[in-house]
């Protein structure tokens, strides 16, 4: 079952004040669901009276979806959004970077490609199974590649994609990539 995370922000005014209000996070993964979702959305937004929308996206895929969804049906209601997302567009750049787009979304903040490469240093000591990044077949990491060899080499340094750390990307601002030696 693949999981989506959407945060959906609601500016509004109150008493002159602008004021920030967290309201939706969509875990549906069936089409209708996700329709029915977005327009809850909408609906909160303009019963708080949102002038606009901040919608932030974690993971890629199925999440578009909402994300993309979300988007279109706040809207359509009348309140300007923003999305804020990563995106996978391949090692190189060149591939799609949604699964799915609309007119509508006509100002997306990108943190990133999930696919892009990341290289980390050996470290003296590790927590966990290195070798699980190429063997258990997680984004991200692999056995081999004829360009780059394998995502753990041999003196314990690591390449790999982005996606391989999940939620990586900071695009809800909690969830920042650090390595440090102790």
């Amino acid at each position: 079952m693949a999981l989506s995370y959407l945060e959906v922000s609601c500016l509004y005014h109150q008493n002159g004040q602008h004021t920030t209000s967290r309201t939706h996070r969509n875990l549906n993964v069936a089409l209708d669901q996700k329709e029915r979702a977005a327009l809850y959305v909408a609906q909160i937004a303009k019963t708080l009276g949102a002038d606009g929308a901040v919608v932030a996206e974690e993971g890629y895929g199925n999440p578009d979806a909402d994300f993309v969804g979300c988007l279109v049906a706040l809207e359509d209601a009348g309140v300007k959004t923003i999305g804020v997302t990563n995106e996978c567009t391949g090692r190189n750049g060149t591939s799609q970077p949604l699964v799915t787009l609309d007119e509508k979304c006509d100002a997306i903040v990108s943190c990133g490609n999930v696919s892009e490469l990341i290289e980390l240093p050996p470290m003296e000591t590790v927590l966990g199974e290195l070798q699980s990044l190429a063997r258990d077949g997680l984004s991200g990491g692999w056995a081999g590649d004829e360009i780059l060899g394998p995502s753990v080499r041999e003196d314990g340094s690591v390449i790999m994609e982005n996606n391989s750390m999940f939620c990586g990307d900071q695009v809800v601002g909690w969830s920042p990539k650090t390595m440090k030696e102790f």
